[in-house]
């Protein structure tokens, strides 16, 4: 019943609102058409390099069953909406930074490390490796910003109940649909995991099935904040690096080696790299507007256009200005029951 309720409830959707699937071949396979007819993309698009291996991919994951999949998946933009009602959303450290919990003085110094360093992380011209260094000396900044702010393990609380935080319309439904199916739901995220677990639980996504590797600090036994680790940080253009070593996770599940794994910037299609013995990979990306791999404040912008052929190749489906999790949602149901 579960299954039947979310498909009637895409299928209600006005048709005209439904987007065209964009390749240079037709979709030969009946699941493929019918995941993608039935899901509901108010205003993006839908884009794929090769649909013939998206249809294999599909078909592998059915064969395969339930018992032998995972969900890996970025929280910035990926699980949350990169824009809502017109305005641009929120990130975890964005949380932070807003918080009547810091100071003036964090706040201030917040905004001069985006300043310096976003403009880097953005830029298409640098390599990953390059820009590592860097992404490393922002959050250091922070860190060191933070530890003057006097803040408890339940200030995070706070600031997230402060926050307009919005999850992509969809997304409640398939990580319900997860645990209902007691699917593994890894969260693989370079923000702040203290905050992202603080949305979860208040939004009601913190489910037995949910696990979040990210960068969590270090309390004292009353809960004042100490530290975060800077030697184990996770960054945007090194999950890669951490996947490899989430050995403890991975071997949990060692079973389940078909994945679906969904991130919106590049570097989140290499997070099932520590998966053991990997089957299928399914990869989603959601291209969301030049703000991660581009900026708009800098010389060195990439279109989504251009941007385009590059997501194209890392993943086997990009989703273009889309803040639904539908295509994920009806993918899932239609393997589940067929």
């Amino acid at each position: 019943m579960f299954f039947r309720v979310i498909k009637q409830r895409l299928l209600n959707k006005s048709p005209s609102a439904i987007t065209q699937f964009r390749s240079k071949d037709k979709i030969p396979n009946e699941t493929l058409n019918k995941c993608l007819k039935k899901a509901y993309t108010p205003s993006g698009k839908i884009y794929a390099k090769n649909p013939g291996i998206l249809q294999d991919k599909l078909t592998y994951f059915t064969k395969g069953g339930i018992n032998r999949i995972q969900v890996i998946t970025d929280f910035d933009y990926t699980m949350t909406k990169a824009y809502h009602d017109g305005k641009k959303g929120l990130t975890c450290t964005g949380i932070v930074g807003r918080s009547s919990r810091v100071t003036q003085e964090f706040k201030d110094e917040n905004r001069r490390l985006l300043h310096q360093y976003y403009p880097i992380e953005v830029d298409p011209h640098l390599t990953p490796e390059e820009k590592i260094p860097y992404m490393q000396q922002w959050y250091d900044g922070i860190h060191e910003a933070l530890k003057k702010c006097d803040i408890y393990k339940k200030d995070f609380e706070t600031m997230v109940q402060e926050s307009e935080i919005h999850f992509r319309d969809g997304l409640d439904a398939f990580v319900d649909m997860t645990f209902r199916m007691d699917i593994p739901f890894l969260i693989f995220s370079a923000g702040i995991g203290d905050v992202i677990d603080a949305c979860l639980v208040q939004h009601g996504l913190k489910k037995t099935n949910v696990h979040t590797i990210s960068n969590f600090a270090t309390f004292a036994p009353d809960g004042k904040f100490i530290a975060y680790d800077l030697t184990k940080l996770v960054l945007m253009f090194n999950k890669k690096q951490h996947a490899l070593t989430a050995t403890s996770y991975f071997g949990d599940i060692k079973q389940r080696n078909n994945v679906i794994v969904m991130g919106d910037s590049l570097g989140d299609a290499d997070m099932a790299e520590g998966v053991h013995e990997p089957g299928t990979i399914l990869k989603i990306g959601f291209l969301n507007d030049e703000g991660r791999e581009g900026s708009k404040s800098t010389k060195t912008v990439d279109s989504i256009e251009e941007r385009l052929p590059r997501f194209m190749e890392a993943f086997d489906l990009v989703l273009v200005d889309d803040q639904t999790f539908n295509i994920p949602l009806e993918i899932l149901s239609t393997i589940a029951l067929d």
